[in-house]
């Protein structure tokens, strides 16, 4: 069943709380007069917004981009990881077995029913022709495969292992053979491993392929026909160099980069930013054929984080400005319908160092919660989903010395220097006893953990979380350590939506009916990765059910 939001609206009116959007609105397009006219209009310009842009231009239709920003979104500050699989290029150039129904079914197993089986296979399937349209973009990927689990590899590799395919549980459970699907695109920050790396050459493309692009504009409203088919949008936009214009780009900016070191003051450039939309000129855009909303999710919507998410509240935000919930609630203030909103993503990466999934991970109350080897987002989500946030990874003295082994060959100079930092604030103790005393966790529930878990090491005990013995190791020898490894919060983000036809990228209403004119993909609407987060699934996902509605969009009949 699809779960609808109900409209909040405020004081200001906004129909969603936190959103600043407000109701649509009936016109009579005849009458009104339109700044200027599009067949299709693209509403916010990520991986989702570009391939809708591209492939709608591509069919003849003429296309505007309207971006809050200056376009990029949560992709342009992500990994820049694409998901793909089935036989792609890169795959195939490297000698990387996979098929399509390999992929298949292990991504069964992590989307579940989230969406149809017809609509994942059609998802794989298409995977290797879409990733060469990626590249016909202009996204290059130049590197070696790299075949030992990591939460992302250094510049020189451009394939790996980006969820749970080496994971024994996952394999056995899916009747599958491990492949790298983690397709990582030329350009990002070679420290860091983020940045615009697969924005940058994409969003060129887009760009340079539509009839205009409307920048630092903040879509408000939908405009809708007495039918109830959306036929346009009022905006409110900035002059790019007014004093208002450059501050709301100064602010975007600092607010993006100092997001995960200071939420707070990143949370003040937001406020600022808002009031200087305010500013902005109202203008009305006409839409002959189709609104598309790809503007991100709402986890920077405390508001509905609260309603929707609530033990999620003391995660840190992942993605930017943007991921309001504003596309969601300009859904459904013209009736659109919502499912999946208390779906969510944390992550939480303990891979490198290659010893830490083999130690433990238990809350405050001593209680193990997942596989300590499994992908990091099911770690972090696991994490606040029943265990309110709390993680204390325990080590014994071999593991802890082994923390640094390989460390500077497998991982990111970023990830070296995050894991040494950590190495220096662990509770060190002489036995069990104390280093629960010293991190507050229920001594005689962890003394039993470890005793099962030893027992499990050891083939004595069957691992109530199916981890393979190879996976794990005796924690036996003091000194013992634990790291806090929920200390200032993992990101995360939301991954449920607007619900869609999935086999146009229509709106449904609450009715399951289309919405005429609507549509909707990325995470502002339900899709492949609105069950669990695999790196790299959502941009593809982007690209996939963006391309789906651009494509859609463009061949509907004109609205009246």
């Amino acid at each position: 069943m699809s779960e609808q939001i109900m409209p909040k609206v405020a004081s200001s009116g906004e129909i969603v709380a936190g959103t600043r959007v407000a109701a649509a609105t009936v016109v009579d397009v005849a009458n009104i007069n339109w700044d200027a006219e599009y067949d299709v209009l693209v509403v916010g310009l990520g991986a989702a917004g570009a391939g809708a842009a591209i492939e709608a231009a591509t069919h003849g239709a003429a296309v505007a981009i309207i971006d809050r920003f200056s376009g990029g979104g949560s992709t342009a500050l992500s990994g820049s990881v694409y998901y793909a699989g089935g036989g792609t290029a890169l795959q195939n150039q490297l000698a990387v077995k996979d098929d399509t129904e390999n992929m298949y079914r292990y991504l069964k197993y992590e989307v579940g029913d989230v969406v149809e089986d017809k609509t994942l296979r059609q998802f794989c399937e298409q995977s290797p022709a879409n990733f060469t349209w990626v590249q016909q973009q202009g996204v290059q990927f130049s590197g070696d495969v790299f075949t030992i689990k990591t939460t992302h590899p250094k510049p020189e590799y451009s394939l790996y292992y980006s969820g749970n395919e080496l994971l024994s549980s996952a394999v056995d459970k899916t009747d599958t053979y491990s492949a790298p699907r983690g397709h990582v695109a030329d350009g990002n920050a070679k420290a860091t491993g983020l940045g615009s790396g697969f924005f940058k050459q994409l969003g060129k493309s887009a760009k340079g392929i539509v009839s205009h692009t409307y920048t630092q504009s903040r879509v408000y409203q939908l405009l809708t026909d007495k039918s109830g088919a959306v036929v346009g949008v009022e905006l409110q936009q900035l002059s790019a160099w007014s004093l208002s214009g450059l501050l709301h780009r100064g602010f975007n900016k600092l607010a993006n980069t100092i997001n995960m070191a200071s939420p707070k003051l990143s949370a003040t450039c937001r406020h600022w930013i808002e009031r200087l939309e305010a500013r902005g000129k109202i203008k009305r855009i006409r839409a002959n054929k189709g609104v598309i909303l790809s503007s991100g999710g709402f986890i920077f919507n405390r508001d509905m984080v609260a309603e929707h998410l609530p033990e999620f509240t003391r995660a840190r935000m992942l993605g930017q400005a943007g991921d309001n919930g504003a596309g969601i609630a300009l859904g459904v203030s013209a009736g659109g319908a919502t499912a999946h909103m208390t779906s969510a993503s944390s992550w939480r990466f303990i891979n490198p160092p290659k010893s830490w999934p083999k130690a433990i991970i238990v809350n405050h109350d001593g209680q193990r919660y997942c596989d300590e080897a499994s992908y990091g987002a099911v770690i972090g989500t696991r994490m606040y989903r029943g265990n309110r946030g709390e993680g204390m990874l325990i080590l014994d003295s071999d593991l802890y010395e082994q923390s640094t082994e390989f460390l500077s060959r497998d991982a990111r100079v970023v990830i070296s220097l995050f894991v040494k930092q950590q190495l220096k604030t662990a509770f060190k103790a002489d036995s069990i006893e104390e280093l629960a005393k010293l991190t507050g966790v229920n001594v005689n529930n962890l003394i039993t953990t470890l005793a099962d878990y030893n027992l499990a090491v050891e083939g004595k005990k069957a691992d109530p979380f199916l981890k393979a013995t190879k996976d794990m190791a005796a924690i036996a020898k003091p000194p013992f350590y634990a790291i806090n490894i929920a200390a200032g919060g993992s990101p995360s983000l939301s991954l449920g939506g607007l619900v869609v036809n999935e086999a146009t990228g229509n709106v449904k209403d609450i009715d399951g009916n289309n919405i005429e004119g609507l549509y909707a993909a990325g995470r502002t609407a339900v899709g492949i990765a609105s069950n669990n987060y695999v790196s790299g699934l959502s941009i593809a996902d982007g690209i996939f059910s963006g391309r789906r509605a651009g494509l859609n969009a463009a061949n509907s009949q004109p609205n009246n």
